[in-house]
């Protein structure tokens, strides 16, 4: 439902403007002609793009930044309650918000908002959905939490009939969101530093399902306006060929068309599936369809290849959950036999919470290295570390804390063994020290 624009001649200030949603976020608000201007400690490349979009981007966090002129204060999870810059907009009364209630905002000035969910498969499946809105010519505006290929960035300033989002289940941040159009992929126990256990998780899904007109999922969520993709959509006949699959999709116990995705791994047919079943709800043709979801090239740090380390591949891929993990491996057996494995744990809280799933997924890799953990947001939490999850495995498992012995380890094992590919996993910062460290290799 479209409402006035609240946030003309509004001035937005944004700490940790570098991050994936927030850089975005404060695109769009630009888009809807308020004043712009952050900070963030990691002058990324997200800070250099919207400094060339005339953003004003400060390197680090001043008080001085927060100027009685401003009107709103807008900060992320990862951002501190004693960050300076929050304390000196209380200090002038500045009214601050969470990323999430502005994106409720922001959605509030789009007259058709379809909002995708679930633990696993969102960032492909806006990404995808994305792209077959735009080559149906409608025009949407776009926000992703991750980078599509396709698109090479993750917002796209549209018009104001389609909002596609990518909604996020952390800290219940999805129910500031009240889309036309709802998805949820799937749903699985993650964030338990957050949700008590898997049954809160549900309920919090099922109140983002209530807040919505429409369903599309396979989950066992009820709903008046759902589109049952165990039923009224499902995918047979999956073939894989070169570097992709072939597939063909059901509607209502009818053949409705076969497609090819140019993408590895099963789950990003499941994927896919959701975003054919919204395409078709919106009255997108089966052609238009077809011809997306066949040019799709997949998303950022999802089975992407970075370049080579002694004549062998390197590929990372952003599986952190043991779920993930599992499928991002399985989508790679096909293509690749003989795989030197590196998984950088994600939070000492979820290594913690989920520890016997990840020893039983991880006890099936051959060879397999653990480095150190990525905190986060976090401070370190006894028995959640990657060094808790290296002892349990034991074997021939490795464990690295530094890059530089992780880096001759590889070495050495690449000169006594032929691998196919270099598989690094995790959401972590390890993908982008080995995208440095190959630009100089």
């Amino acid at each position: 439902m479209k409402m006035n624009n609240f946030f003309e001649n509004l001035n937005i200030f944004f700490v940790g403007i570098g991050g994936i949603s927030m850089s975005g976020l404060s695109r769009l608000c630009k888009s809807l002609k308020s004043k712009v201007s952050g900070s963030d400690i990691n002058f990324n490349a997200e800070c250099q793009k919207l400094q060339s979009e005339n953003i004003k981007v400060y390197n680090h966090h001043d008080p001085k930044h927060i100027t009685k002129d401003i009107d709103l204060v807008v900060f992320s999870g990862a951002i501190s309650k004693n960050n300076c810059e929050l304390i000196q907009a209380k200090k002038l009364g500045i009214k601050t918000l969470e990323r999430s209630k502005l994106l409720g905002l922001i959605s509030q000035q789009y007259s058709h908002v379809i909002a995708i969910s679930g633990t696993h498969g969102k960032t492909t499946t806006v990404s995808l959905l994305s792209e077959i809105f735009l080559k149906a010519n409608k025009n949407p505006t776009i926000h992703i939490g991750g980078e599509s290929v396709n698109l090479n960035d993750n917002t796209i300033i549209g018009g104001k009939d389609y909002f596609i989002v990518e909604a996020c289940e952390y800290r219940k941040s999805f129910l500031s969101l009240k889309p036309e159009m709802a998805c949820i992929t799937n749903i699985d126990a993650d964030h338990l530093d957050y949700y008590k256990d898997y049954k809160e998780i549900h309920k919090a899904f099922e109140k983002f399902a209530k807040n919505s007109g429409h369903l599309v999922s396979y989950s066992n969520i009820k709903h008046k306006n759902i589109i049952d993709l165990n039923k009224d959509f499902r995918v047979e006949n999956i073939k894989f060929c070169d570097f992709g699959y072939t597939f063909d999709v059901y509607k209502n116990n009818s053949l409705y068309d076969n497609f090819r995705i140019n993408c590895l791994g099963c789950h990003n047919i499941k994927n896919a599936l959701c975003a054919i079943a919204i395409s078709d709800f919106y009255g997108i043709s089966k052609d238009t369809i077809k011809d997306a979801v066949q040019s799709f090239r997949g998303v950022k740090r999802r089975y992407e290849i970075i370049g080579e380390i002694q004549n062998t591949k390197v590929m990372i891929d952003y599986a952190h959950h043991p779920t993930e993990i599992k499928n991002s491996i399985e989508g790679l057996k096909n293509y690749y036999k003989n795989i030197l494995i590196i998984f950088q744990p994600h939070t000492y809280s979820r290594t913690l919470t989920l520890f016997d799933d990840f020893v039983r997924v991880l006890k099936r890799i051959k060879h397999l290295i653990i480095y150190k953990t990525y905190p986060a947001r976090e401070s370190k939490i006894t028995g959640g570390d990657a060094a808790d999850l290296y002892n349990q495995l034991g074997g021939d498992v490795k464990y690295f804390d530094n890059f530089d012995s992780l880096k001759l380890s590889i070495q050495n094992t690449l000169k006594r063994d032929n691998f196919d590919l270099i598989l690094i996993l995790g959401a972590g910062d390890l993908a982008e020290i080995f995208k440095e460290y190959l630009n100089t290799y």
